[in-house]
C-alpha cells in the first residue's frame, strides 16, 4: 500500500479536478430566493430543482438558494422530508421568491424498511424507530458509534482499541448462553460481515425493528432484534460529487486511575513486612496497644532501600530514577482520519451511487492502529416497464497489523526498573528478572500481520406482473466472502517466545455466505381499504474453514512466519471456546406469509407467520413456526377528534414470536477431540469424544407484547413515541454444568424461561423556529429489567457458579455484603471482630449471626450488573450559518443496579504474593494503623475472606460535539458548480462526570485495560 500521505494527496487533487471540471455551469438567468415552514422559519436543505433539467440546488442554513435556469419560464420543484413538495411557475412570480412549504404531519409519508419491504411510516403497526445519519453530524469512523445514544432500547458499549468495534444489543438480554446480538441486514439483505466492514458516510439511515411483530419477518434470526442498513443512492437530478474529509487527534478519556509512584512502591514493602509482622502480634489477641511492633523511619531513604528485592531497584531508589511505565505504552498524540469521496446520480431508467474511502486510526496505546479500505457501488436499472435489474458491490480492506503495548503489564511494572527505552533491541523481557513483570513495551516487539478482507455483493431483479397490477416479484441473491490473515512471530527476547526459542503462528480464516430470497409482494388500494402482502422463501449455506499452526524452536528467526521451516517444534493447535473451528458448514431454509391491511388508512392490522429450518438443532427439531400480529388505530382520524386539530395520535399493540438459534453449529452432536499418546514406543494420535450431545436441542423462542403510541402537537414541534414491552423466553438455551462423575464439564440444554420488560421513549422538540435561530432537542430514555423465571425445574432454583436465581436479574452479584469501613484496633482490643480478623480488612455481615464468615451461609444477592436506565439528550443550535450539536449521554445505576467490581484498581491485591512482586494502584491509599484509612485494606492483606469490591458505574457523558459553518449560496456561486461546503470543528468522548475509579465506566465490563479515547478533529463537506 502507498503512504497514507500519497493516497490523501490523490483524494485531493481528484476531488480539485472534478470541481475544475464542474465549474463549466451552463449560463442562464439566476433565481434567488428563501424556503420556510408554515411557522416562518428558514429551511436548509431543501431540494430546489429545475423541473424537466438535471439542475438542483440545496439551501442553506438561512433557507436561502440560488439557481440558474435555462428558460424565464421554468417551474421549480421545492422538496424535503418531512414537508409537502411545492411547484413554482416563474413566468410571473414576484422576486425574490418567498416559499413556504407545509409540514406532512409526523412525517406520514417517510418510507420505513420493515424487513423484505418498505412501509409508509403511518401504516406500521410494530415498535420500529430510525436513526438519520445526517442528523449526525460528528464523524465516526465505525457505524456503532453513530448509533450510541441515538435510539431507546438500542445499548451500545465502546471499545478502547483503534478501529474496535462496540457490542450492540436491543431491549437487553432474552437468554442466559446464546448470544444477544441483534441481526444486522445491508441493503434488504442478512449480512454476516463486521459493522467495521461499512463507510459510515455511505449510510442513508438506520432502521431498528425492536418489537416481535416488526421483526417477526426474520423468524429465528431477529430474538434480539433487527437493525436494518440503507446505504446511499443516487438522487433525481444533476450527477453529485461528494467529498469528506477529516483529521484530528485523540487521547484517554479523564480518569483517576494511577499506580503507584517509585517512593510509594518502595515504601509499600517497607509496610508489607511491617504489616506481616503486625498481624502476628494481631494473633495474640491484644487488649491495648501495649507491645505493637513499630513501624520503621520511612523517612530513612537507606531503611526503605533495604526492603527493595533487587540491588537494580535499590541503586536507581538511591539515585533518583523512576519510570512511569503508563505515560510510556501511551501515545503522546495518537492521530485519527477519515476520506471519502462518491458520485452519484439517477435518470428515469437508471439510479447509480459509487463511493470510495480511506480510513486511519491510532489507538493510544503504542502500536495499536487500524486502517481501512472501502469500495461501494449500487446500480440500478429499469429495463422495461416490468423488468428492473440492480447489483451492490461492498469491499472493504482492514489492517489491525501491530501488538500493541500493554497496559495491564504496565501498571504492575516496577517504576524503579533500568530505563531501557532508547532501544527496543535492549528491552528485557521481565523487568528486574521478575516473571511478574513482563516489559509494558514488549509485545511491540513481536512482528504480526492481521488482515481482513471482505466482499459483499447483491444481484436482484424485480419484475411488476403484467396484467396484474400491484403484483411484483422480487429475486435477489447475496454472496459474501470474508478472508482474515492473521500471523505472528514472538522472538525469543518477549515473553510468549523466551521459553522455546520464539514462536510463529499462522491463523488464517476464510468464510463464504450465500443467501437468496424469492418475495412476492400484492399492494393495492381498493377505495378506503389498503392491502399490502408478502409470501418469502428464502435459502442460505454460510460455510468456511482455519487451523492454527504454532511452530516454536527457531534457530534462525530472522523470517519469522515466513518461513516455518526454520522451527523445530510443530504443533497443530486444538482451538478454544473463541478459536474458530477448523472447517464447518450451516444451512437455513425459511418460509414466510405477512399480510397488512388498513382501512381508511385509520384503522391497521398487520400479521406474519414464519416457519425456519436450521441445521444446528436436534434430528427433530430442525424447524420452527412464529407467528406474531399487531394492530393500529390512527385516533386523530377519528371524526370525534377535533377538525383542523393539530395534534397527531396512534395507538399500537402488537404479539409475536422470535426465535434464537445462536448457539452455534454443531451444538446438538457429540463432537470429538485428538490427543497424543505413546504407543509401543512411537507417538499416536487419539480420538475421544470431548463434548456430549443432545439430539432433543431445540428453539429458543421468546414471546413478548408490545404497546405503544405515537404523538405530535402543534404541527409536529414536539413529536416521539412511548413503547412500554413484556417478553417471556422459553426453553431457554443453557450450557448447564455436569458433575464431575459424568466426565464431560457440560451439555447444552432446554431449560428455564426469562422474563423481560422495559419502557422506551424517544421526543423530538422544536424549541425555536425562526429566521436567524432554530433549537432542536432530541430525547431518548429507555429502562428494562429482566428476571430468571424458571431455571431446572424447583420453584427456588440457583446455579451459584453462573449466579443465576429463580426471580432476580440475570446479572445477579452472589457475594459477601460490605458493612462499610475497616475494622481498626479499637474494634480487636474490644473483642468486637469476628473469630479470625483482624484490624485493616474489610467488615462483612455476619448473616447467621455465628460470629464467622464463611461462602455457605453469609453470602447474598448485593447488587446487579444491567444498568437501572439509560438516556441521551441532543441538541441543535443553529444561528445563521453556524450550526452546534451536543449529545450527552448516560448511563445511570442506583437502586443496587449498574454495579461493577473494581477490587484492583481502589485496593492492593488480595493475595498478599502479588502485592509483594507487583506494583499496585494507588486511587486510594492502603491502610495503615495510624493513617485514618477505612476504604482500602492495609498492604498485607491476609484475610481468608475476600469478595468484590463493588462501584457503581453510573455516568454522564458529553459523547458528541460537533460546530459546523456553511457557507452560503452566494459565496458558493462565485466558487462555481459547488452546492454545498462546510467546515467543521467536532470532539467525541470530551468529558465525562463519574464516581467510577477506573479507566471508563462505560467498557470496564469489557476490558478494564483499554482505555475509551477522546478525539478532536477537523473536517470538511463539499458537493459539486
Amino acid at each position: 500500500m502507498p503512504p497514507l500521505r500519497s493516497r490523501v494527496a490523490f483524494v485531493f487533487l481528484l476531488a480539485g479536478i472534478l470541481v475544475g471540471f464542474s465549474g463549466r455551469a451552463q449560463q442562464g438567468s439566476t433565481i434567488t430566493g428563501t424556503v420556510r415552514d408554515s411557522l416562518a422559519g428558514p429551511l436548509a436543505g431543501v431540494t430546489v430543482i429545475q423541473k424537466g433539467t438535471l439542475t438542483q440546488v440545496t439551501t442553506d442554513s438561512l433557507g436561502r438558494f440560488s439557481i440558474s435556469v435555462s428558460t424565464s419560464g421554468a417551474t421549480l420543484v421545492f422538496s424535503s422530508v418531512g414537508y409537502q413538495n411545492a411547484e413554482i411557475a416563474l413566468t410571473g412570480a414576484q422576486l425574490p421568491l418567498e416559499v413556504v412549504l407545509q409540514p406532512d404531519v409526523q412525517n406520514l409519508d417517510e418510507i420505513i424498511v420493515v424487513g423484505y419491504g418498505t412501509m409508509k411510516k403511518s401504516d406500521l403497526t410494530g415498535s420500529v424507530t430510525r436513526v438519520a445519519l445526517e442528523d449526525k453530524p460528528v464523524p465516526n469512523v465505525n457505524l456503532t458509534q453513530a448509533l450510541s445514544g441515538a435510539s431507546a432500547g438500542v445499548n451500545i458499549q465502546q471499545n478502547g482499541l483503534a478501529g474496535g468495534e462496540a457490542s450492540l444489543s436491543i431491549r437487553g438480554k432474552t437468554s442466559l448462553s446464546a448470544n444477544d446480538n441483534p441481526l444486522i441486514v445491508l441493503d434488504g439483505i442478512i449480512f454476516n460481515g463486521s459493522l467495521s466492514d461499512i463507510n459510515v458516510n455511505d449510510v442513508e439511515y438506520i432502521d431498528i425493528l425492536r418489537d416481535a411483530s416488526a421483526a417477526a419477518v426474520y423468524g429465528s434470526r431477529s430474538a434480539n432484534g433487527v437493525i436494518i442498513i440503507t446505504t446511499k443512492k443516487g438522487k433525481t437530478g444533476a450527477p453529485r460529487i461528494s467529498f469528506n474529509a477529516n483529521y484530528g487527534y485523540q487521547g484517554m478519556t479523564n480518569n483517576p486511575m494511577k499506580v503507584m509512584n517509585a517512593e510509594q512502591y518502595a515504601v509499600r514493602l517497607v509496610d508489607y513486612f511491617y504489616q506481616q509482622e503486625l498481624y502476628n502480634w494481631y494473633r495474640t489477641n491484644p487488649t491495648s496497644d501495649t507491645g505493637r511492633p513499630a513501624r520503621p523511619d520511612v523517612t530513612n531513604r537507606e531503611t526503605v532501600a533495604a526492603r527493595l528485592r533487587t540491588e537494580e531497584e535499590r541503586q536507581n531508589y538511591l539515585a533518583g530514577n523512576e519510570i512511569n511505565w503508563v505515560d510510556q505504552v501511551l501515545r503522546d498524540r495518537a492521530s485519527i482520519a477519515n476520506y471519502d469521496a462518491s458520485f452519484s446520480g439517477a435518470s428515469e431508467r437508471v439510479n447509480y451511487y459509487a463511493s470510495g474511502s480511506i480510513a486511519r486510526e491510532e489507538g493510544i496505546l503504542k502500536n495499536d492502529q487500524f486502517d481501512r479500505y472501502t469500495f461501494n457501488s449500487k446500480v440500478d436499472g429499469k429495463l422495461t416497464d416490468w423488468l428492473s435489474l440492480g447489483l451492490n458491490v461492498n469491499y472493504s480492506y482492514r489492517d489491525y497489523s501491530g501488538v500493541n503495548a500493554s497496559l495491564e503489564d504496565a501498571r504492575v511494572a516496577s517504576p524503579l526498573a533500568n530505563n531501557d527505552l532508547a532501544s527496543p533491541d535492549d528491552y528485557v523481557t521481565f523487568l528486574t528478572n521478575e516473571g511478574y513483570m513482563p516489559h509494558p513495551l514488549g509485545q511491540t516487539k513481536a512482528t504480526n500481520e492481521d488482515i481482513r478482507n471482505n466482499l459483499f455483493f447483491v444481484a436482484n431483479a424485480k419484475v411488476e406482473i403484467p396484467y396484474v397490477a400491484g403484483l411484483t416479484y422480487d429475486f435477489n441473491f447475496s454472496n459474501t466472502f470474508n478472508y482474515r490473515k492473521n500471523n505472528t512471530f514472538w522472538p525469543v527476547s518477549i515473553e510468549n517466545g523466551n521459553t522455546n526459542n520464539g514462536r510463529a503462528e499462522r491463523r488464517p480464516e476464510e468464510t463464504r455466505q450465500w443467501i437468496f430470497n424469492n418475495i412476492l409482494s400484492y399492494n393495492r388500494t381498493f377505495g378506503d381499504h389498503d392491502i399490502n402482502g408478502t409470501l418469502l422463501y428464502s435459502r442460505e449455506k454460510y460455510f468456511g474453514q482455519s487451523y492454527i499452526l504454532r511452530v516454536e524452536g527457531f534457530e534462525n528467526p530472522l523470517l519469522g512466519f515466513n518461513n516455518l521451516n526454520m522451527g523445530t517444534v510443530v504443533t497443530v493447535v486444538e482451538p478454544g471456546s473463541n478459536d474458530p473451528k477448523k472447517a464447518w458448514q450451516e444451512q437455513g431454509v425459511s418460509y414466510m406469509a405477512r399480510l397488512n391491511y388498513q382501512y381508511k388508512r385509520r384503522y391497521m392490522i398487520t400479521g406474519t407467520v414464519r416457519r425456519d429450518g436450521f441445521s444446528g438443532f436436534g434430528p427433530d427439531s430442525k424447524f420452527v413456526t412464529l407467528p406474531s400480529v399487531s394492530l393500529g388505530w390512527v385516533v386523530s382520524e377519528e371524526p370525534f377528534w377535533k377538525e383542523g386539530s393539530s395534534i397527531y395520535t396512534k395507538l399500537r399493540l402488537s404479539y409475536g414470536q422470535n426465535g434464537n438459534q445462536g448457539i452455534g453449529r454443531y451444538s446438538s452432536f457429540a463432537q470429538m477431540g485428538t490427543n497424543y499418546y505413546v504407543y509401543d514406543g512411537n507417538t499416536a494420535i487419539s480420538l475421544y469424544p470431548n463434548t456430549i450431545g443432545n439430539p432433543s436441542l431445540r428453539w429458543e423462542k421468546t414471546s413478548s407484547v408490545n404497546l405503544g403510541v405515537d404523538f405530535g402537537f402543534w404541527n409536529n414541534r414536539l413529536s416521539g413515541s412511548v413503547d412500554g414491552y413484556l417478553a417471556k423466553t422459553s426453553d431457554v438455551l443453557v450450557r448447564r454444568k455436569l458433575p464431575g462423575a459424568a466426565g464431560y464439564p457440560d451439555i447444552w440444554s432446554n431449560i428455564g424461561a426469562l422474563d423481560n420488560k422495559g419502557l422506551d421513549i424517544e421526543l423530538t422538540s422544536e424549541n425555536i423556529r425562526n429566521t436567524n435561530l432554530n433549537w432542536k432537542t432530541n430525547v431518548v430514555f429507555s429502562i428494562n429489567r429482566n428476571k430468571i423465571a424458571k431455571l431446572y425445574g424447583g420453584a427456588n432454583d440457583f446455579d451459584v457458579g453462573n449466579e443465576w436465581f429463580v426471580g432476580k436479574p440475570i446479572s445477579a452479584l452472589y457475594d459477601y455484603e460490605m458493612l462499610g469501613g475497616l475494622w481498626m484496633e479499637d474494634d480487636l482490643y474490644a473483642g468486637r471482630t469476628y473469630t479470625g480478623w483482624y484490624p485493616g480488612q474489610y467488615k462483612y455481615a455476619d448473616l447467621n449471626g455465628d460470629n464467622r464468615i464463611d461462602p455457605q451461609n453469609d453470602r447474598k444477592i448485593v447488587g446487579y450488573e444491567d444498568p437501572n436506565f439509560r438516556f441521551s439528550v441532543g441538541n441543535t443550535l443553529t444561528w445563521k450559518n453556524l450550526s452546534l450539536y451536543v449529545l450527552l449521554n448516560s448511563i445511570q445505576g442506583g437502586n443496587g443496579y449498574y454495579l461493577r467490581d473494581n477490587y484492583t484498581v481502589v485496593n492492593v491485591n488480595s493475595r498478599s504474593d502479588d502485592v509483594l512482586r507487583m506494583n499496585q494502584s494507588a486511587v486510594r491509599p492502603y491502610w495503615t494503623p495510624d493513617n485514618g484509612v477505612d476504604n482500602a485494606t492495609g498492604v498485607y492483606n491476609s484475610a481468608a475472606i475476600t469478595s468484590r469490591i463493588l462501584e457503581s458505574r453510573s455516568f454522564v457523558r458529553i459523547q458528541d460535539i460537533s460546530l459546523t459553518y456553511t457557507f452560503g449560496n452566494n459565496l458558493l456561486a462565485r466558487m462555481g458548480k459547488i452546492s454545498n461546503l462546510q467546515v467543521f470543528l467536532s470532539g467525541k468522548n470530551i468529558y465525562t462526570w463519574t464516581k467510577w475509579s477506573g479507566w471508563d465506566p462505560e467498557i470496564a465490563s469489557a476490558n478494564a485495560n483499554y482505555p475509551a479515547m477522546r478525539n478532536v478533529s477537523l473536517g470538511l463537506r463539499l458537493t459539486l
